[in-house]
C-alpha cells in the first residue's frame, strides 16, 4: 500500500508518463528537488510546491485529498475539499502572434511569491479578451484551485463592484445568503475565500480602476489578469500591457487562418493589402477571414479591393453586435454617458479630430480643429488617449487608427467638417505669413496677406511648418475636395508658401499647393502670382527630370499677360524676372534675356541683374555679365536683402573663376554660402558648396575642396536634387584620380 507523499509523487509521475525531469519543469522546481521528495528525504513540504505539483499532475477529488494528506505533518488535508470553478470562456482557435506579450503575461502571473495583478489595455478590437483568455488557459495547470472569468461589461453597462463580488463568491462555493450586503464586507469576504489558495481571475472589460479593486485577491498564490479600454488602469501595483495593432505578418497569418489558407498563400500581395485595409486590427483582419471563408469563390484581391473604398469598407467589416463599427461605438458611448463633462466633450470632439485626413494631429492644429484653446484641446485629447481612442506616436503628437478615423469622420456633419479644415488652413495660413514676414521682412508680398483670425504661438514657424509639410499638403488636398471651402483660403496660403518651399527646395510640395488654389477662378492678381509661383516649380522639378518645361513656360506667360493687363509695373518687373529664370532653365536663352530686360526697364532690380549676368555669360558677353553684376551688388548691398546678395555673390565667384582669379572667386562664394546659411536656404547653400568644392579643386586646394564637396553632398542628398548630386559625385571621383 502506498503511503509516503514521495511514493505518492513517483506514482502519479510515472502514470502521468513524465520523467523526474519533465515533472521538474512543468511545476517550476528542480530536477534535484523532485528527487529528494521522491526518494522521501523532504517528507513535507510547503504548500505551494504541492499545488505546483497537483495542477502539474492534474489531480483532483480523492486523488488530491490523499496527496495533500500525505504532505501534511498531521495527516489531515491542508484544507476542506471544494468545487473547482473551471469558467474560462473557450480559448481562441489558431491564436496568432501576441508571443511578447504572452510571455510577459506568464511571467508576471506565475509569481508565486506575490499578489499578481496584470493589466492588458488597448482599443477596441486589439485582442485584449482574446490574449487574456489564451494565457489564462496555458496557466490553468498554475492555478490548481480554479479560473474565474467575470465579464465586466465596461464598454456597455458596468457591472456594479458589488454584483461582481457576489458573483465571485458563489462561484467559490459561498451561498447566497452568506454573501455580504456591502462592497467593503464582500471584498473582504473574497479575499478569504482566496487566502492560501492558487486561484487565477479574469477581469474582462473593466471600465476603471474603482470596478475592479475590490475584486482582487489579497494575499500570494492567486492572481488575476484585467483587461480594460483605458489606456492605463491605476489597479494596485498592477503590471500594464498595452496592446497595439498585430505586426503585418502575424495578421497575414491571423487573416489566412480566418480565412482560407490556399487562397492567402497564392495571393499574397492582396493579402498584404487586405491587413493594411483592415489597420491590422485583430478583429477587422478576423472578419476580413470570416468574409473569405463564407465566400469560397472570391479571391483575396477582390476582397481588397471591396477595402479600398474607405467609405465602405466599415460595411464590409460589419457583422451587427460583432462588427467593427459596433465595436467602436461602444468606446464612444462609455464616454458620451459618462458622469464626468470632460468625458462627454471628449466624446463630441472625436467626430471633428478624425476627420482631417493627416497622419497624426499637433496640439495646435487640434486646437484649431476644435476651435480651442491649445491648452482645453489637450486636455480632451489626453482622455481620448485615456479611452485607448487617439495613440501618442510621440510627445504632442496624436494619432487616429485608419479604421477608428473611417468611423469618427462619419459621425460629423457636413458643414462641421468644412469649418474644421477652414479653421486647419486658417492656422497654416497664419503660421505660413508669419514665417514669410521673420524670414522676408522686405518682400512685396506681405502687403497682400490675408487677415487671419489664428493667433499661432510659434516661435520658429519655418521650422513649425517642416514638421507639418505631409499634414498641410493633406489638408489642403482635403479643402480642395470641399466645394464649400473658401478658395481664398487655399489661394492665401498657397502665396504666403513661396519663401517657405523655395528655401527647401520642396518643388513638388509648392507644385500641388499651388495647382489646388488654381483649380477654381480666382483673384486676377492672385492667379496670375500663382501662376508665376507654379512656373517657378515646374521649371525647377523639370530640371530634374521630373517637371515640363513647356507647361512652366506656359504658366508664365499666363502670368506675365494677366500681370500686364492689371498695369501694377513692380508685380509685373517681378513676373518678368521669374520669367526670365524659368526660361534659363530650359534653355531658352534669348528668351530668357528678353524677358529679363523688359523686367529691368519696370524696376532695377538686383536678382534680375544677376539672371542677366549669368545669361549674357553663357552668350560669351563677358562684358554685359561683369556689367551686370557690379551694378547688382552695388544695388544690393545697401538693401540688407541676404537672398539677393547670396545670389550676386555666387554668381560673381563663377565669374571671377571663369577668369583665373582664384583668391577672388573663393571668397566671394564663401560670402555666399554664409548668406545663404544665414536664411536658412538649403538649396542655395548645397549648391554654392558645390561651386566653391569644384573652385577649390581647380585651385589646387584638394584636401580642403573634397571637404567642402563632401558637405555638400550631404545637403543635397536630404534634398533630393539627384541631378546636382551626381555632378559632386563625379567631381569627388575626378579628385581622388
Amino acid at each position: 500500500m502506498i503511503e509516503t507523499f514521495g511514493e505518492l509523487l513517483r506514482a502519479y509521475r510515472v502514470e502521468a508518463g513524465m520523467t523526474q525531469q519533465a515533472l521538474a519543469e512543468k511545476a517550476r522546481l528542480s530536477e534535484q528537488a523532485v528527487g529528494a521528495l521522491e526518494r522521501g528525504d523532504r517528507r513535507y513540504p510547503q504548500a505551494v510546491t504541492v499545488d505546483r505539483l497537483v495542477g502539474v499532475l492534474g489531480l483532483t477529488g480523492p486523488q488530491r485529498e490523499q496527496f495533500e494528506r500525505a504532505a501534511s505533518r498531521k495527516g489531515t488535508p491542508r484544507r476542506p475539499t471544494r468545487s473547482t470553478p473551471r469558467q474560462l470562456p473557450a480559448d481562441v482557435p489558431h491564436f496568432t502572434g501576441r508571443s511578447e506579450q504572452a510571455d510577459l503575461v506568464m511571467e508576471v502571473l506565475r509569481d508565486p511569491a506575490a499578489v499578481a495583478v496584470l493589466s492588458v489595455t488597448g482599443m477596441g478590437g486589439v485582442g485584449k479578451t482574446s490574449l487574456a483568455v489564451h494565457v489564462a488557459h496555458l496557466l490553468a495547470a498554475d492555478f490548481p484551485d480554479g479560473q474565474l472569468y467575470v465579464d465586466l461589461q465596461g464598454a456597455r453597462e458596468p457591472v456594479p463592484p458589488l454584483e461582481a463580488l457576489g458573483l465571485l463568491l458563489r462561484s467559490l462555493g459561498v451561498a447566497g445568503s452568506n454573501i455580504p450586503a456591502t462592497i467593503g464586507e464582500a471584498a473582504a469576504r473574497l479575499r478569504t475565500e482566496l487566502a492560501g489558495r492558487r486561484v487565477l481571475l479574469v477581469l474582462d472589460n473593466a471600465v476603471d480602476s474603482g470596478q475592479v479593486a475590490p475584486l482582487l485577491p489579497g494575499t500570494a498564490g492567486s492572481a488575476a489578469i484585467i483587461t480594460s479600454r483605458r489606456a492605463v488602469l491605476a489597479v494596485r501595483e498592477a503590471r500594464q500591457v498595452h496592446l497595439d495593432v498585430l505586426a503585418e505578418p502575424d495578421a497575414i497569418d491571423l487573416l489566412a487562418v480566418s480565412g482560407s489558407l490556399k487562397r492567402v498563400a497564392a495571393e499574397p500581395d492582396a493579402a498584404s493589402q487586405v491587413v493594411r485595409r483592415c489597420g491590422r486590427l485583430p478583429l477587422a483582419v478576423r472578419l476580413a477571414g470570416a468574409r473569405l471563408a463564407s465566400r469560397p469563390a472570391w479571391p483575396v484581391s477582390y476582397l481588397a479591393q471591396r477595402l479600398a473604398d474607405a467609405e465602405r469598407r466599415l460595411e464590409e467589416l460589419d457583422q451587427n453586435e460583432t462588427g467593427v463599427q459596433a465595436c467602436f461605438a461602444l468606446s464612444i458611448d462609455g464616454l458620451t454617458s459618462s458622469e464626468d463633462p470632460v468625458d462627454r466633450a471628449a466624446a463630441a470632439a472625436y467626430p471633428l479630430l478624425a476627420w482631417p485626413a493627416v497622419p497624426d494631429l499637433s496640439v495646435p492644429v487640434a486646437a484649431a480643429v476644435l476651435g480651442l484653446g491649445e491648452r482645453e484641446a489637450e486636455r480632451l485629447l489626453e482622455r481620448l488617449v485615456a479611452a485607448c481612442l487617439l495613440e501618442t506616436p510621440a510627445p504632442g503628437r496624436y494619432r487616429l487608427h485608419d479604421l477608428l478615423r473611417v468611423y469618427g469622420a462619419g459621425l460629423a456633419s457636413p458643414a462641421e467638417r468644412t469649418a474644421a479644415v477652414s479653421r486647419v488652413l486658417d492656422l497654416y495660413c497664419a503660421v505660413t505669413w508669419l514665417g514669410l514676414a521673420r524670414s522676408s521682412a522686405g518682400s512685396p508680398r506681405l502687403a497682400r496677406a490675408p487677415r487671419t483670425t489664428a493667433l499661432p504661438e510659434v516661435a520658429d514657424a519655418f521650422g513649425w511648418l517642416d514638421g507639418e509639410r505631409a499634414h498641410l499638403l493633406a489638408v489642403v488636398q482635403q479643402a480642395e475636395a470641399d466645394l464649400e471651402v473658401d478658395r481664398a483660403l487655399i489661394a492665401g496660403l498657397a502665396l504666403g508658401l513661396f519663401e517657405f518651399y523655395r528655401s527647401r527646395g520642396l518643388w513638388r510640395d509648392w507644385r500641388q499647393v499651388c495647382q489646388a488654389a488654381l483649380a477654381e477662378p480666382g483673384d486676377r492678381l492672385a492667379r496670375a502670382s500663382l501662376l508665376s509661383d507654379l512656373a517657378l516649380a515646374e521649371a525647377e522639378l523639370a530640371h530634374r527630370g521630373d517637371g515640363d518645361f513647356r507647361a512652366a513656360r506656359q504658366h508664365i506667360r499666363d502670368s506675365v499677360a494677366l500681370l500686364e493687363e492689371h498695369g501694377d509695373d513692380d508685380i509685373t518687373a517681378r513676373a518678368l524676372n521669374n520669367a526670365c529664370y524659368v526660361f534659363r532653365l530650359s534653355g531658352a536663352i534669348e528668351e530668357a534675356i528678353a524677358y529679363g530686360e523688359r523686367g529691368l526697364a519696370l524696376r532695377r532690380c538686383g536678382i534680375t541683374m544677376v539672371n542677366l549676368a549669368e545669361l549674357y555669360a553663357l552668350t560669351g558677353d563677358r562684358a554685359t555679365q561683369h556689367r551686370h553684376l557690379a551694378d547688382a551688388v552695388a544695388h544690393l548691398e545697401p538693401l540688407d536683402d541676404a537672398h539677393g546678395m547670396a545670389y550676386a555673390l555666387v554668381v560673381q565667384g563663377l565669374a571671377l573663376r571663369a577668369d583665373h582669379r582664384y583668391p577672388e572667386a573663393i571668397e566671394s562664394l564663401q560670402r555666399s554660402a554664409e548668406q545663404w546659411r544665414r536664411i536658412a536656404d538649403a538649396p542655395g547653400e548645397a549648391n554654392t558648396l558645390a561651386d566653391l568644392g569644384e573652385t577649390l579643386l581647380v585651385a589646387g586646394q584638394l584636401d580642403a575642396g573634397r571637404e567642402v564637396l563632401a558637405e555638400a553632398l550631404v545637403l543635397l542628398r536630404r534634398l533630393g536634387d539627384p541631378i546636382r548630386e551626381q555632378r559632386v559625385v563625379d567631381l569627388l571621383r575626378r579628385s581622388e584620380s
